[in-house]
């Protein structure tokens, strides 16, 4: 049996268990979020020319080592991810390089949704990353960020994630970091407001009190205990904990829960920051098993959002998106699992996976200033939006 017909088969029976026997859904299903690293520079970025490629990486782009500045590649991304049936973007905001990433998803979003007929209903937000912000007491780069983020891309942007109308803010969770769950969380509600934005955080605190502040958690890859040298460890000890642990809170009555899922991991080689740590894919098995506790919840807590971990995390070996090992198979096996949380039947192809690739190709031509039909290109565009996959093939393949 191949691998495409054992994930159908997989979906089938998930399908089964997960609808009331009307066919209705139990309860609302969780929107699927990706975890988005925008700190890469290709060659041509000067002196940040192959920045983070030069680090190393487990796997490599089907695309080769991009600038994730780019708009090329942040559509790519975003086609890609949309068509899977993702539903938003969180960019991981470490320093200016990835602040400017970040406004470049921003108006990829805004741009898409204006080319799309039905309205492209897509979300961003920002996951906190402390290493390039505060480095000494007070938090002045905290609120000047957190202000920054509110004026540019969260006031009065419908595309911005937000929880009973506030905005939402993740943050990663680091050993030895400057800013603790409290110091975030009391610098969010002096720009927003007390209580009018949400924060959520990637540990228990392990040490620190973070209950008192976080207002849900969310499980980050890893083992749960020791990282086994054939990366046998995926992670099952730590996710029994998380999804148990998460409903026994005392303390504070949380309103919501995060999920996550990842494919597997490896910095071996990894020359700035990797330990020489790895869990297997096992040939997407790793994936689906992850993902099964997202279908099998069941907690007091309801699950409102899943981050998959990661999109593109490449010097972690995290990523989903498409790479010439791995080729389109995370994204399979997203589409699968996001139609079965969402109780719908699908059609497993690439095809539209390609035709993605192709309108890349063709924007990245306009990008080195080659003569390309612009307008052709946005019409192919607005076929993708609009799932007409192989009215979008005939354009780009003519320009071809």
């Amino acid at each position: 049996m191949s691998r495409n017909s054992w994930i159908i088969l997989l979906i089938g029976s998930l399908m089964t268990g997960c609808c009331q026997s009307d066919g209705t859904k139990k309860e609302e299903a969780p929107d699927v979020l990706i975890h988005y690293m925008s700190w890469y520079g290709d060659e041509k970025a000067g002196e940040d020319s192959l920045r983070h490629w030069r680090f190393g990486h487990a796997n490599t782009p089907k695309i080769g080592a991009y600038d994730s500045r780019k708009k090329a590649t942040i559509y790519y991304h975003l086609l890609l991810a949309w068509s899977a049936g993702i539903d938003g973007i969180v960019v991981n905001v470490k320093d200016e390089f990835d602040r400017i990433g970040l406004e470049r998803v921003v108006e990829a979003i805004r741009e898409l949704d204006s080319l799309s007929t039905d309205g492209f209903d897509f979300k961003f937000a920002v996951s906190f990353d402390d290493q390039g912000f505060d480095l000494e007491a007070p938090l002045d780069t905290t609120l000047f960020k957190l202000s920054q983020f509110k004026t540019k891309y969260v006031d009065g942007n419908k595309h911005y994630l937000t929880y009973d109308q506030k905005p939402i803010f993740y943050s990663f969770d680091y050993p030895n970091k400057f800013i603790t769950a409290k110091g975030l969380k009391e610098s969010m509600d002096s720009i927003f407001g007390k209580g009018q934005s949400l924060l959520i955080w990637n540990t228990f605190g392990e040490g620190e009190n973070t209950q008192d502040y976080v207002d849900a958690f969310y499980p980050w890859v890893q083992p749960g205990g020791e990282w086994l040298a054939d990366g046998s460890n995926w992670g099952k000890p730590y996710l029994d904990y998380f999804y148990d642990q998460i409903n026994k809170f005392e303390n504070k009555a949380y309103s919501f829960s995060g999920g996550g899922v990842w494919p597997g991991f490896d910095d071996r080689k990894n020359t700035s920051w990797g330990g020489n740590r790895l869990i297997s894919r096992s040939g997407g098995a790793t994936y689906d098993s992850t993902w099964m506790y997202i279908h099998s919840y069941q907690g007091e807590i309801p699950m409102r959002y899943v981050m998959i971990e990661t999109w593109n995390d490449w010097n972690e070996g995290t990523e989903i998106e498409p790479s010439i090992e791995n080729g389109y198979q995370n994204l399979i096996q997203t589409e699968s699992h996001i139609a079965a949380i969402n109780s719908r039947e699908t059609k497993i192809d690439v095809f539209k996976f390609e035709v993605a690739e192709s309108i890349h190709q063709e924007l990245k031509k306009i990008e080195n200033d080659a003569e390309v039909d612009e307008t052709m290109v946005h019409q192919a565009i607005k076929y993708f939006l609009n799932q007409e996959y192989e009215q979008a093939n005939k354009l780009v393949n003519s320009a071809l």
